[in-house]
């Protein structure tokens, strides 16, 4: 893990940073470091108003994601090394997402789905997720797989997007200090 960042600094990437693209690196060992990335994160979600983050999306290359789909910072969990095992179900809901702040579309993703993943103490868990929390999940993990929601994207919703998407894409090009549209409204569904 030598590339462990300042966590003073950690912020939470904008598309279309490339850091975003990058797939995610396997954690080789669940210690104190990881925990100390975890409550950083934790922090950065919470500020956001955020149900789930992944530590791509902070720039930093490892399988290691957190979620909330409670509502309350008690339910926040910490997860290394995601897989998940199968999907079940289609449905297509409204989704967001911490990396690009106020942009909402429909995403077709599994119902319900199985996930296999570590917990901070070490304890290797399998669980069956559906409605939010499955969408949360698959969310992150593509995250880890160096997709975003907006490749998702149906050919209406893109060109109904595209050009918030290129705004995006030209002020972060510019070198302006870009975080979107200010930060994600809590009340708005899904912001991941």
């Amino acid at each position: 893990m030598s590339r462990f960042p300042d966590l003073k600094t950690l912020r939470i990437l904008y598309y279309p940073d490339p850091r975003l693209r990058v797939e995610a690196a396997p954690v080789v060992k669940v210690d104190s470091l990881i925990g100390e990335m975890a409550d950083r994160m934790r922090e950065l979600m919470a500020e956001a108003h955020g149900l789930g983050l992944a530590a791509t999306q902070v720039g930093w290359p490892f399988r290691l994601v957190i979620l909330n789909t409670g509502g309350e910072s008690e339910k926040v969990e910490v997860f290394v090394n995601p897989v998940i095992l199968s999907r079940r179900g289609r449905i297509l809901e409204e989704e967001g997402c911490l990396s690009v702040p106020g942009l909402y579309a429909r995403v077709r993703r599994a119902e319900r789905v199985h996930v296999r993943a570590i917990r901070l103490d070490g304890e290797v868990v399998e669980m069956d997720a559906e409605g939010l929390l499955a969408r949360a999940w698959q969310h992150e993990v593509d995250h880890l797989d160096g997709r975003l929601f907006v490749d998702r994207l149906g050919p209406a919703a893109r060109i109904a997007l595209g050009p918030r998407l290129r705004e995006m894409e030209e002020r972060f090009r510019s070198g302006s200090d870009y975080s979107g549209d200010g930060e994600p409204d809590a009340s708005e569904p899904g912001a991941m």
